[in-house]
């Protein structure tokens, strides 16, 4: 036995917008959720609906169906009740309105009169009798000639009446805890009650008595239950053939056993005796955990406390950081305990039945039934792994096989949980070659550091002074959550010691010592030393600077420089010294005169920035030398050109002008004045090949100061040759193109030089005096052209110079366009230009030839149209497409349909022009394609014509036929009149028919025969020339040649008995008449159909008169017809009533049968189990425990005799010529 723990849900809070289904619903969102609320409706209706289904299966396959005639009227109530009670609560999804509500109730009623109504025969014939009426159960009667009630001749139950039931009074038993079940009552103070049931057979209880036997205390108490203490099961839950079960309930724990029992009916009960043991359901708790906080490599105990009867066995799961790990520990019992469930695997269920007896236990007693309580250790040891620990209690046994399963979201109380914290460790991020630094000005500065573990940490650290015998500290920081540093106020060297954080304590990493040191203040010496000029020995040209420096390299010197502009000084230039050594050098030369003041403004080392320098300004009167240099002389690339052209270069001057500027070009000295401080040079036109320098050579200023300069030189590269371009033709001297319409030419250059090339070229055609420029960058490049005419190149000029544009021109020229033409053998050329083919019928297959001129492969389009002969208007088909290697094709025409056709060629390309071009004006072909002609039968000519053998067709009983015609008039047509009998029938040509309706002559053609004459078209020819034929149920007309009526039994045999159906086979048309006598009463009936039947009502003879069919000029009057009908045995058991005889066991008993009938006689009696319901205080049969047959009764009375138990009935007669029931039925 399992009990099962669930968790509560919890609501949630409702939405702030709540809509309207919602608000409608009877029971909130926030006591049971909407979605839940769904899952239990539909539960129960699926629920029910089963219940349904097995209350069916009990209706069909019941003995005696009639005990079941309420079950249709719960089903309807259960039904409505489910319904209602939706319609109240209004679920969301599940809200119906009343009417719809009182619909569904509706449904549901029928469905359940279809499934619980066709089993019993009573209900059933009502209800088909009130859906279909009698149309289905009624045939002509032989005495009357008039439909009566077939059921009421073959189901009369009064052929069989009787029966015989004998009832041995039995003795009562009783048997407590039939199944050894064994239960558990939990122990948590729920006021949760166990049902032991007691079996009881043939009685019922007035009151009963049960013992119990205290596990604990080893008290013994008897307990008495009567009236309502006694629960009686329902049958279909819990009913047995022969059995009622009892229910009696059970609140304490112990051992029951049944001491007595008083029936109802004063008959004796016999006890079994069987025990029923009720134990303390086991239960498992983990005990809190000592802390809620461990560290790492702790030691310490979890332990739980479970209860039950032992040997117990626990489940539970370990939890670390969210992986789980699933522990047993069973065998779980007092240190000496001994009990019977130790030596048993699986507990009660897999004890023998005698261990449910006393004398079992008479020398153990039950004292191993008691619960115990032990206290176990879970887990021990150290917490070696940091994180979450969680122990949870999933499953507990008990020895008897009781589990109690919890699920891991149950309450608290089955869980032990705590956190197991890492050491924290801290270390100094210093390094030994780079101390912290703690600024002069500053009071403190941060000491990095790198912590882990639980915020906040407290640190304790030792500090030794930089100062020599300075007295070591041992200090505290406390370093909230986010910090990473200690704070230094002082230059010396700090050790971390220990460290704890706000569980555990810790360990100090290295690097755990961190230097601090204070820097000096940087500073700055400069000695300044003027720089005299080469020219005049009292002019200064600018300034020598000689710094020494103390502090931390590298450093910054940043110095501006001044100049007196009238009263005022203007700022002309600042710099900054960048120094990475403590003596350095640098001078200053201004590039005009005047009076210059040097400021020194600050200084920066590593560690301080923005010093103040406290150098004095320095002042110098400067007059500069004169220097010249080419512009942009940091180029070492040589100037490019060609023989014969101009070159001139750019140079830079500097000092007080006016200069004269002195240079060289090809061993010749050349002298410029030059008046500001730009100037170019024109070199002299190069008419030789090779390099060319030009060199600066001095130059003098206006104080007459001449300096020799060093500038660089310039090389020129003079090219011998110019660059050329020409079209590219081979070997002639002009060369022509053929391009494609709409295509573009692309005419092939050769250049010479270096690229890029920038090329003119005009077409003499169309440009006139305009030119087109390209700049080309391959020498072997093309000039892409989309125009007709002649090409002529202008001029090219490559990277460095002009150059010549030579011959020869190039002529472009269009290609002829291609060409498209129909075969004109084929077709007619008409006055519009449009070209007509000859008309065809449709479905036969025309084609017109079509030519190309151009290059193959050749491509076409075409359009089709549609329209009808005489009108304009035409519809379009679609498009295709003709792609053919050769100048001449076919394409196939269109004479599937009949019609005006036109196709229009609006496209043509080949191999040169692959674009395809349009044709202005399209070329037009058209043919007319004639409709086949159709003939059929008019539709009024279309009904069921019959004639009298001996007619011809042409008689007024056939009628006029008329047929219809489709196409061009005179028509011919060919029919064909053909017996179903015959192989081959006769063909019929019928020629000019001048119209479209047309009366057919067939006086010519007589009816011999009787039987199905098929009149059908064949074939039509219409003036066209176009032949159709005929088909379907248009061209095809049915005559019905008649014979006279007739009239045979089916069966020979003359020999029949009530409730037989007697039937007849009619030849003729119908509907017929018959005439026939029955015990001497004339009578007449008829029929629709060539079959009669008749059922055999009454006894007595029944002779068959004439015949006739619907016209009834054909009648026939058999001979010797007639049918002798024989009534139906019957049988009565005891008088034909239903008689109770109860006996003692080994009494006799006997039941009588009277047989009534023709013997001699055979008939069958069962004898069925006999079943009281004590509700309706009556037998109902059961299962058919034995059968017997007797045959050869020559009597009218039989007797049968015994002593057992059941209901005698008989179940089966036959006389000499009848028996009941009937084997088909």
């Amino acid at each position: 036995m399992q009990a099962a723990q669930q968790p509560q849900g919890r609501g949630q809070n409702a939405p702030t917008a709540i809509p309207l289904t919602h608000q409608r619903a009877l029971i909130p969102a926030s006591f049971i959720e909407f979605p839940t609320q769904r899952l239990y409706a539909i539960s129960a209706f699926v629920l029910l609906q089963a219940f349904k289904l097995y209350d069916v299966f009990l209706v069909y396959y019941a003995h005696y169906p009639e005990e079941y005639n309420g079950i249709l009227l719960k089903w309807w109530l259960v039904d409505a009740m489910l319904l209602l009670a939706l319609w109240i609560l209004q679920i969301p999804w599940l809200q119906f309105s009343f009417f719809k509500t009182g619909w569904l109730i509706a449904f549901l009623m029928g469905v359940d009169v279809l499934l619980f109504s066709l089993p019993s025969a009573t209900i059933s014939a009502a209800f088909v009798k009130a859906l279909l009426g009698d149309a289905l159960g009624k045939q002509i009667s032989a005495s009357r000639g008039q439909l009566i009630n077939v059921k009421d001749v073959l189901l009369n139950s009064t052929h069989i009446l009787g029966r015989h039931t004998v009832h041995i009074l039995p003795y009562g038993t009783a048997k407590l805890n039939p199944n050894d079940e064994y239960y558990c009552l939990p122990g948590d103070g729920s006021t949760k009650d166990v049902f032991i049931p007691i079996v009881l057979n043939n009685t019922t209880p007035r009151s009963i008595s049960v013992s119990r036997y205290d596990f604990e205390t080893n008290e013994h108490s008897i307990i008495d239950f009567s009236g309502r203490d006694i629960q009686r099961a329902t049958e279909v839950s819990q009913g047995k053939q022969g059995l009622e079960y009892y229910f009696i309930r059970m609140q304490k724990t112990g051992v029951y056993k049944l001491e007595s029992i008083t029936s109802k009916d004063g008959l004796d009960v016999r006890l079994y005796n069987r025990l029923a043991y009720v134990f303390r359901c086991p239960s498992a708790t983990f005990l809190p955990a000592r802390r809620p906080d461990y560290c790492s490599g702790e030691k310490d105990t979890v332990q739980f406390r479970v209860s039950g009867v032992p040997p117990l066995r626990v489940e539970y799961i370990r939890e670390i950081n969210g992986r789980r790990v699933v522990k047993k520990m069973d065998r779980i019992q007092p240190e000496h305990y001994s009990s019977p469930l130790t030596r048993m695997n699986g507990g009660l269920s897999k004890a023998d039945s005698t261990f449910f007896t006393p004398q079992y236990h008479q020398v153990t007693g039950f004292g191993w039934g008691a619960p115990v309580i032990q206290t176990v250790d879970a887990d021990g040891g150290a917490f070696d792994e940091a994180g979450d620990y969680k122990y949870l209690i999933t499953k507990v046994t008990d020895g008897v096989g009781n589990t109690v399963e919890m699920s891991p979201d149950s309450p608290s109380i089955t869980m032990a949980k705590f956190d197991v914290h890492p050491e924290p460790t801290v270390h100094f991020e210093c390094k030994a070659t780079d101390p912290v630094k703690l600024l002069i000005g500053d009071d403190k500065t941060k000491l990095p550091l790198t912590l882990e573990g639980s915020s906040p940490w407290e640190l304790e650290y030792e500090f030794t002074p930089e100062l020599d015998g300075g007295k070591t500290e041992q200090r505290q920081a406390r370093i909230a959550t986010g910090v990473s540093s200690l704070w230094a106020h002082a230059p010396g060297e700090y050790k971390l010691l220990r460290v704890s954080d706000r569980f555990c304590q810790g360990n100090v990493l290295f690097p755990s010592t961190c230097q601090v040191k204070q820097p000096p203040l940087p500073s700055v010496e400069v000695q300044a030393t003027p720089i005299p000029s080469e020219c005049a020995g009292d002019s200064e040209i600018g300034m020598k600077f000689a710094v020494e420096l103390v502090g931390t390299p590298p450093y910054t010197l940043e110095y501006r420089i001044m100049k007196q502009s009238g009263k005022s000084k203007v700022m002309i230039d600042k710099k900054r010294e960048r120094i990475d050594r403590s003596r350095h050098l640098f001078t200053y030369l201004p590039s005009s005169s005047g009076e210059y003041t040097y400021e020194f403004t600050s200084l920066d080392d590593r560690n301080y920035k923005n010093r103040n320098t406290g150098i004095l300004p320095i002042k110098q009167i400067v007059h500069p030398q004169p220097d010249a240099k080419f512009s942009g002389s940091g180029s070492l690339r040589p100037y490019r050109t060609c023989l014969g052209e101009d070159l001139e270069l750019d140079v830079e001057l500097s000092g007080t002008g006016p200069y004269t500027l002195t240079w060289t070009f090809a061993k010749q000295m050349y002298s410029d004045v030059v008046t500001g401080s730009r100037h170019t040079i024109k070199v002299p036109r190069l008419e030789s090949a090779g390099h060319h320098v030009v060199s600066l050579v001095k130059i003098q200023d206006a104080n007459d100061c001449v300096k020799d300069l060093d500038a660089r030189d310039v090389i020129i590269d003079v090219r011998r040759d110019r660059p050329k371009v020409f079209f590219h033709t081979g070997d002639k001297s002009d060369a022509t193109l053929f391009i494609a319409e709409g295509e573009s030419a692309k005419l092939p250059l050769r250049m010479t030089g270096e690229g890029p090339w920038k090329v003119t070229y005009r077409n003499i055609d169309k440009d006139g005096k305009g030119i087109r420029s390209l700049v080309l960058r391959d020498p072997n490049a093309e000039v892409e052209v989309k125009e007709t005419g002649t090409y002529e190149l202008l001029s090219v000029e490559d990277a460095i110079c002009k150059g010549d544009a030579l011959p020869p021109r190039y002529t472009v020229h269009w290609i002829d366009k291609p060409k498209i033409s129909v075969v004109e053998e084929m077709v007619t050329l008409g006055a519009n230009g449009i070209y007509e083919r000859p008309s065809v019928c449709k479905g036969v297959h025309d084609a017109v030839d079509i030519e190309f001129e151009g290059e193959g492969p050749f491509y076409c389009a075409y359009d089709q149209y549609v329209g009808t002969s005489g009108r304009r208007d035409r519809t379009f088909l679609h498009t295709e497409e003709i792609r053919s290697g050769s100048s001449k094709t076919w394409i196939g025409l269109q004479t599937q349909e009949s019609g005006r056709y036109q196709y229009v060629f609006n496209k043509v390309a080949d191999a040169r022009y692959t674009r395809p071009l349009s044709l202005k004006p399209p070329l037009v072909v058209e043919q007319t394609v004639h409709a086949i002609p159709t003939v059929k039968f008019l539709a009024k000519s279309k009904y069921e014509r019959k004639v009298c053998v001996g007619d011809t067709f042409a008689s007024d009983e056939v009628g006029p036929i008329w047929i219809e015609l489709t196409g061009k008039a005179p028509f011919t047509v060919r029919l064909g009149l053909k017996h179903h009998s015959e192989p081959f029938g006769k063909t019929l040509l019928i020629e000019n028919i001048q119209s479209t309706k047309y009366k057919l002559d067939l006086t010519s053609e007589e009816v011999t025969s009787p039987g199905q004459y098929d009149l059908q078209l064949l074939t039509i020819q219409d003036a066209n020339g176009c032949m159709g034929e005929a088909s379907g149920s248009d061209a095809l007309l049915e005559i019905d040649a008649q014979d006279i009526a007739t009239i045979v039994p089916a069966e020979t045999c003359a020999e029949h008995c009530v409730g037989d159906t007697l039937d007849y086979s009619l030849s003729g048309i119908g509907p017929f008449t018959i005439s026939y006598q029955f015990n001497g009463r004339n009578e007449k009936v008829k029929t629709q159909t060539s079959r009669l039947s008749l059922i055999a009502d009454k006894p007595g003879n029944l002779t068959i008169i004439s015949v006739g069919d619907q016209r009834n000029k054909c009648r026939s009057f058999p001979k010797d017809m007639t049918k002798i009908i024989h009534e139906v045995p019957s049988s009565l058991v005891s008088g034909g009533r239903e008689i109770i005889e109860n006996i003692r066991e080994g009494e006799m008993v006997q039941a009588t049968v009277d047989l009534i009938g023709t013997p001699p006689f055979d008939f069958e009696w069962q004898r069925s189990e006999a079943i009281w319901d004590s509700s309706k205080k009556r037998f109902f049969k059961g299962e058919v425990l034995e059968s017997h047959s007797v045959h050869n009764v020559e009597g009218h009375r039989y007797a049968i005799n015994t002593s057992v138990e059941g209901i005698i009935e008989v179940v089966r007669i036959k006389d000499a010529y009848c028996h009941y029931p009937r084997q088909h039925l």
